[in-house]
């Protein structure tokens, strides 16, 4: 029994033994783990549960060229809780929830207090880690939410969490949308927002997240994170009352005469910044909007508005001046049994250069071209390209378009004769502006742009400076002629549509039939290109413009109806905008015949008036003064009191006072007619009952 016993405890001490050796081994990999491999595993754990997430910047904005704002960044925030954090502090849960619970009701009234008490306590429960509270919350919002009990006490007690989302948005809608920019649906930037975006994009930043279940990512404090930096600003040339004129004028000129699509440029003619550039197509639903940049982008033939190319390259070439005579007959002249014809037939056997311009004859521009040409095409070419036809143009914005002219080598017999008047080349709407541009500018061509300025924190950073891209690019002599010539077309000639007294314009038409690809010119229908080009005021040129309305389909198609009419509009605008344009005003002369018709106002307004004519008057006490006696040198004012409680007279008034005095007394205005006062409804001096509607007739 004794050996028997001793077998079983030298088992037991084995056995107790092995576990002790377990047990120690067990201590030991654990010791070597943590001191030896410790980092190694410490390491691989944070790799797993904390990543870097970028932060994106927040995006520069696009400013017009006085400042206003065309596309900036609107941050919106989606609010998020850790469900789980609150239970390290259950007491504030429990203390804030049914005012929390209160004030969302409240915010964004699309659930009761009860709903939102029930959907915070049951996700609490779920112990859920990254609960969407609420999305797209404006930036006032989240501050104010951020100052809501529980979620005051900060993100580690509340477990609220806020997630920045940015918005492009531009204040003025779809005004000059294409030039501004936007993202396309395929995710690509286009127009300024698009090739400008490095610099608007900004630094993108950095921060730690940790990651939890559900591949969901919580930002964590550290001191690693790396701040975003803001993108620049970017300020365009770009006036946003022209540009609204000319958007406005180009819509309503496309849907009369149902056209295809159409774009306008206004430019200043020293410097050449763009001031309004317009582009609207026509969509499947028969409504236009800025679908593509025609203006820069696209080339097409550009007709009649060429042929002031082909006169300046004669010109300058000494082949022919203003006076030169061109035999064109019927209005036809034919090359290799290709007959080009004139719209009308002309009023004489002869013209001149000018007046063939002014009538805009295609057989007169046909013939001096290949009188002055046809054996030797390649000095045409050679002046067209100086005019700056051949060659991209090097603007800010994407997609600008190649013009199309084959080299002379390839010309047939009748390529000079249809260049001449338009035909056989193909340019976009800013080449023909920048030549027009470089005639008003006493022949100094100067490169478009719409960029002025970039800005970093107010900061100017980068801007554009005037770019002169051709010193003369006809002599003095051939400018001058050539201004004689687009003077004559509005005085005498196609465009007389644009003749006023206050504002002079220099200009060109144009009507082209177009090419429709593969098809060419005779696809059954002809489609036609309006336009016109040109400066105004033709004695001072400061702004240069073109119109260009493609296939319009209704109420006429010529140059001069359909883009002659947006372009006075436009100009009219610049006009009364520009007081620089206005003649000067003879003070006395106006004195002197056509004295300020007021009879009453503010004392203070007429001594203005008088004074800026040149008209003592005499001070008065009151604040309402009438004309008693006036004259080219003298005026006599006297005090108009006003009686407290009663109707006041306000015959003689500006409607601007006698509003103001009436509505200030309680009464209500109704107005007939225009001009001043001339007949009250209610007779002066009568007792005045609040809210009596009064009737003024105005001359």
């Amino acid at each position: 029994m004794s050996n028997k016993k001793k077998e079983i405890l030298l088992r037991a001490y084995l056995g107790f033994l092995a576990v002790c050796l377990l047990g120690f081994a067990i201590i030991g990999r654990v010791f070597y783990i943590q001191t030896v491999q410790g980092a190694y595993y410490r390491g691989l754990a944070e790799s797993l549960q904390i990543d870097t997430m970028e932060v994106v910047a927040e995006r520069g904005n696009i400013y017009s060229a006085d400042g206003r704002l065309m596309a900036t960044t609107l941050p919106t925030f989606d609010i998020r809780i850790d469900f789980k954090t609150t239970y390290a502090h259950p007491e504030i849960f429990k203390e804030n929830v049914d005012s929390v619970a209160l004030m969302l009701s409240l915010m964004f009234k699309d659930k009761s207090k009860g709903e939102y008490k029930n959907e915070l306590v049951t996700e609490r429960q779920k112990k859920t880690r990254y609960y969407l509270l609420k999305r797209n919350i404006t930036y006032n919002q989240l501050l104010e939410m951020k100052q809501w009990p529980m979620f005051r006490e900060g993100q580690y007690k509340s477990g609220m969490l806020s997630i920045q989302n940015d918005k492009r948005l531009m204040p003025f809608g779809l005004l000059a949308q294409r030039t501004i920019g936007f993202t396309n649906t395929d995710g690509r930037k286009v127009g300024l927002e698009g090739q400008y975006d490095e610099p608007l994009h900004g630094k993108v930043g950095e921060v730690r997240v940790q990651k939890i279940a559900g591949g969901v990512r919580i930002p964590i404090d550290s001191r690693e994170d790396i701040a975003p930096q803001p993108g620049r600003d970017v300020y365009t040339t770009i006036d946003v009352d022209l540009q609204d004129v000319a958007e406005d004028a180009l819509y309503r000129s496309l849907q009369y005469h149902q056209a295809g699509h159409g774009c306008v440029i206004l430019m200043e003619v020293k410097t050449g910044k763009i001031k309004a550039i317009a582009n609207l197509g026509a969509g499947k639903d028969s409504s236009y909007s800025e679908n593509f940049n025609y203006a820069v982008g696209e080339s097409t033939e550009p007709g009649s508005t060429f042929k002031l190319a082909t006169v300046a390259s004669v010109f300058e070439d000494g082949l022919a001046d203003n006076n030169t005579k061109i035999d064109v007959g019927n209005g036809e002249a034919t090359f290799y049994k290709l007959t080009i014809k004139d719209h009308e037939a002309p009023e004489t056997p002869q013209l001149t250069v000018k007046r063939a311009v002014e009538v805009s004859s295609n057989a007169a521009m046909a013939k001096l071209a290949y009188q002055c040409y046809a054996a030797h095409p390649e000095k045409f070419y050679k002046n067209i390209e100086a005019f700056g036809f051949t060659k991209p143009i090097d603007i800010e914005l994407p997609g600008a378009g190649k013009p199309v002219l084959a080299d002379p080598k390839k010309w047939s017999g009748v390529s000079v004769a249809y260049i001449a008047h338009g035909y056989e080349v193909q340019v976009t709407p800013l080449h023909t502006l920048m030549f027009y541009n470089a005639i008003a500018n006493g022949g100094k061509m100067v490169k478009p742009y719409v960029v002025d300025k970039v800005k970093e924190y107010n900061t100017t950073v980068d801007s554009t400076r005037t770019t002169v891209l051709n010193e003369h690019i006809c002599n003095e002599h051939t400018i001058k002629q050539l201004q004689d010539i687009l003077q004559g077309v509005v005085e005498n000639g196609t465009a007389q549509n644009l003749k006023t007294d206050y504002l002079h314009v220099a200009g060109k038409t144009g009507t082209a039939v177009i090419a429709q690809g593969s098809h060419g010119y005779n696809n059954g229908k002809k489609i036609y290109q309006a336009s016109f080009c040109g400066y105004f005021p033709a004695e001072d040129p400061q702004y240069s413009m073109i119109v260009v309305i493609n296939s319009p389909s209704t109420n006429g198609y010529y140059g001069n109806v359909v883009a002659g009419a947006i372009f006075k509009e436009v100009a009219d605008k610049v006009y009364s905008l520009t007081l620089n344009m206005h003649k000067a005003i003879n003070k006395e002369l106006m004195a002197e015949n056509n004295l300020p018709p007021l009879q009453k106002a503010s004392a203070s307004d007429l001594k203005s008036i008088y004074k800026f004519f040149g008209v003592t008057a005499n001070d008065v006490s009151g604040t309402w003064a009438k004309v008693t006696a006036a004259s080219p040198k003298k005026a006599v004012l006297t005090e108009n009191e006003m009686e407290a409680g009663v109707v006041p007279d306000v015959k003689g008034m500006s409607l601007k006072d006698a509003l103001y005095l009436l509505e200030s007394m309680g009464m209500k205005v109704s107005i007939a007619g225009r001009g001043n006062v001339i007949q009250q409804s209610i007779e002066a001096g009568t007792k005045i009952n609040k809210g009596t509607t009064i009737t003024i007739q105005l001359s």
